[in-house]
């Protein structure tokens, strides 16, 4: 039984305990359970019973035990290597693409999916002519009307369409 220890006491009792602590954690450790740990302080020395300390810490499910900080910082570590390697993987492959031209900028399919709506967007509107007087004559209907009908049938798949690209990202809205 140890009773009252100082903070460096506790720290080398905890060690043998296999809890491995700084005299900064520990610190604050005893600092935040205050209330159930009862510091009591002795000149500049913090001291604390070691009994109640270390049953307070193994007890604490907040805590992180020193075999799972080695075994998250390998895990970690081993992560941040297998990433970095994928990632140089990828620069390289980004890179040989590049130089063998199998690489289109960004901006140029924009350029390339806007000037193609626009394309459409004509050929829509000349086709909507003929085919609406096609249909008049087919049907006895006034050419104004299927014309009409035509037009907003065409709008709204060219909106649709033009909403496909944009969530796709290869068409900008008009807002940015």
């Amino acid at each position: 039984m140890q009773g009252l220890v100082s903070l460096g006491r506790a720290i080398e009792l905890l060690a043998q305990a296999a809890d491995e602590v700084t005299q900064s954690s520990l610190s604050r450790y005893v600092a935040k359970y205050a209330d159930a740990l009862k510091p009591e302080r002795s000149g500049q020395r913090v001291m604390v019973d070691f009994e109640t300390l270390l049953e307070h810490r193994r007890g604490n499910i907040h805590r992180e035990r020193p075999a799972e900080r080695a075994i998250k910082q390998k895990h970690g570590r081993a992560e941040e290597a297998a990433l970095n390697i994928r990632a140089q993987r990828l620069m390289r492959e980004i890179g040989v693409a590049e130089k063998q031209k199998d690489l289109t900028p960004t901006h140029d399919v924009r350029a390339a999916a806007a000037e193609a709506v626009a394309k459409l967007k004509t050929a829509l509107a000349q086709a909507q002519d003929q085919t609406a007087e096609e249909i008049a004559r087919a049907c006895g209907a006034e050419p104004q009307i299927v014309l009409a009908h035509l037009t907003r049938f065409a709008r709204l798949g060219l909106e649709a369409f033009v909403a496909a690209l944009q969530d796709s990202q290869f068409l900008q809205s008009a807002a940015d």
